[in-house]
């Protein structure tokens, strides 16, 4: 069994709410250390349905826990409607585990779909999706990981999940973006 201390530190990221008219959307990271001691919080602005939630994730992982962070976990692969975040590029030039967290398997036939009617760009943005990781059942949840093998995952999951079916950092990340709500 692969041994993991019970503080490792894991960084938790999730977008806040938007509408219609936002042209820009709220990213959300927590800094924890196992489930139970939050020890950052980070902000960052994307582009509404735009192509920078990767340089803005990248940036958030260069901060001031950059050292202490084993896994990097996102709320599914896109931030802010359609801004795809590129799981290998952040783990290329991170080296850090990266898992993208889904509580239902994602339609990518539909998807695509979307992008090939909404975006110029839907080629590179559908290239990006085809290039992920298939997501893989795990108990409740879907997840697509990279440089973190299945049974390490398991064991990260048990110590960064309190009485959620996500790590905490993720579910925290999420109760600080519904906050943005009643502003």
């Amino acid at each position: 069994m692969v041994h993991i201390k019970d503080e490792i530190g894991v960084l938790g990221i999730d977008d806040g709410p938007f509408n219609r008219e936002s042209k820009d959307v709220l990213l959300i990271g927590t800094y924890y250390r196992g489930n139970r001691i939050l020890d950052g919080v980070y902000f960052k602005r994307i582009k509404k349905d735009g192509m920078d939630s990767t340089e803005k994730i990248l940036e958030m992982v260069k901060g001031k826990h950059k050292k202490k962070i084993s896994v990097i976990f996102l709320d599914g692969v896109t931030f802010g409607g359609f801004n795809i975040a590129d799981l290998n590029r952040i783990y290329e030039r991170t080296r850090i585990p990266v898992v993208a967290v889904m509580n239902n398997l994602p339609d990518y036939e539909k998807i695509e779909k979307t992008l090939m009617r909404y975006f110029e760009d839907y080629e590179e943005r559908i290239s990006i999706l085809r290039s992920l990781p298939k997501p893989e059942r795990f108990g409740e949840i879907y997840l697509q990981y990279l440089g973190i093998d299945r049974g390490t995952l398991e064991v990260v999951l048990k110590k960064t999940r309190l009485r959620s079916k996500v790590p905490e950092c993720l579910r925290v990340s999420h109760l600080i973006g519904r906050g943005f709500l009643y502003l």
